[in-house]
């Protein structure tokens, strides 16, 4: 198993967690089952990563070296793309899509943001500009403001590549996107469709997607993208499966607001939903109600911390059983810290 660095929660931000993402590999997310792999090899030449289709025309992309979890579905020569990872890996995640589509002349893109972090939207400037894009209103003008970070992930992803083994085709085009970053604008990663507070649907064939917005949690500009009549969810970092969930104050993270939204996710889930989470595996809607017994008990505790005198530095030391045996732990002292101030 990879190690995870040691990471001190009192100086952690957003960059310090895409480091994390970027050297604990896949091996971090296996604390649940896997829906089986697809047939595509990472050397297969008509693809640049390894997909799972987890049913027919969808097909995730879950490999935590890589970011959040990528969900491309496909109708005939139109593709879906929900997320894009991290900055250098647009191009890839670009020509996998036209893959999916048979590679046509022309290709129909769509493109769903579910949130503004770099790891789910940082290559957005290889994307957005060959697609009809749609992120929550906050998120559109998030992500525009995340401009140079994106260049900066953008040029250190081809040393990132060689750390993880790539395949020479995805260093190629790290290379191109490091090369290209500094021309990047903010109209280059800024999804066109602001999507308002009471969501938005669109059509891709015949499949239906309706893109919902429950109010703050993870951030403040969460999307949780619903196929009702395929029955998948895809939640966005509103789950972390079998691992710690990451809180970004910065974002208007709220632990309450996030139960309230895992609420919302299981009413529309019954026990054939498939559950597309933001990190770790694909599984159904155990893993939306395991955030949920999380984030409850996180507020449990906490909230006894401070009613009986507990220091925020002591409480931010501890552990609880419901805590045991999740990946991303350099990040637990963080979510304790986070709720801490939030109750407070």
């Amino acid at each position: 198993m990879t190690s995870v660095p040691t990471v001190d929660y009192r100086n952690f931000d957003r960059r310090n967690f895409l480091a994390i993402l970027a050297a604990v590999g896949a091996s971090a997310a296996l604390t649940a089952p896997a829906i089986a792999r697809f047939g595509f090899a990472n050397d297969d030449p008509s693809f640049i990563y390894a997909w799972d289709e987890i049913k027919p025309g969808f097909h995730a992309l879950v490999d935590a070296k890589t970011g959040g979890n990528s969900l491309v579905v496909v109708s005939g020569t139109q593709v879906l793309l929900i997320d894009t990872k991290f900055a250098h890996l647009g191009g890839g995640l670009l020509q996998d899509a036209q893959a999916f589509a048979g590679n046509p002349a022309h290709l129909d893109l769509r493109l769903i943001n579910t949130h503004h972090h770099g790891d789910h939207a940082g290559g957005n400037a290889l994307i957005v500009p060959h697609a009809d894009s749609y992120a929550h209103k906050k998120g559109v003008e998030r992500i525009k403001d995340q401009l140079e970070k994106f260049q900066q992930s953008a040029k250190a992803g081809p040393a990132q590549i060689k750390r993880n083994k790539g395949t020479d085709e995805q260093l190629k085009l790290a290379i191109a996107a490091a090369d290209a970053a500094e021309s990047w604008t903010r109209a280059d990663i800024a999804p066109k469709n602001r999507v308002p507070d009471e969501g938005a649907s669109l059509t891709l064939g015949s499949t239906e997607i309706n893109m919902y917005h429950f109010g703050r949690g993870h951030t403040d500009n969460d999307l949780v993208v619903h196929f009702a009549n395929d029955n998948i969810i895809h939640t966005g970092d509103l789950v972390f499966a079998g691992l710690h969930p990451f809180f970004d104050p910065s974002a208007r993270v709220t632990a309450i607001g996030w139960t309230k939204s895992l609420k919302a996710i299981l009413d529309l889930c019954d026990d054939d939903t498939i559950v597309v989470p933001g990190h770790g595996p694909v599984g159904n809607k155990q893993a939306v109600q395991d955030q949920l017994e999380y984030m409850n008990n996180l507020i449990e505790h906490v909230q006894t911390d401070i009613d009986t005198g507990v220091s925020k530095s002591e409480s931010t030391k501890k552990t609880w059983d419901f805590m045991e045996g999740l990946g991303f732990e350099s990040i637990r002292g963080r979510a304790i810290s986070a709720v801490y101030d939030e109750l407070n």
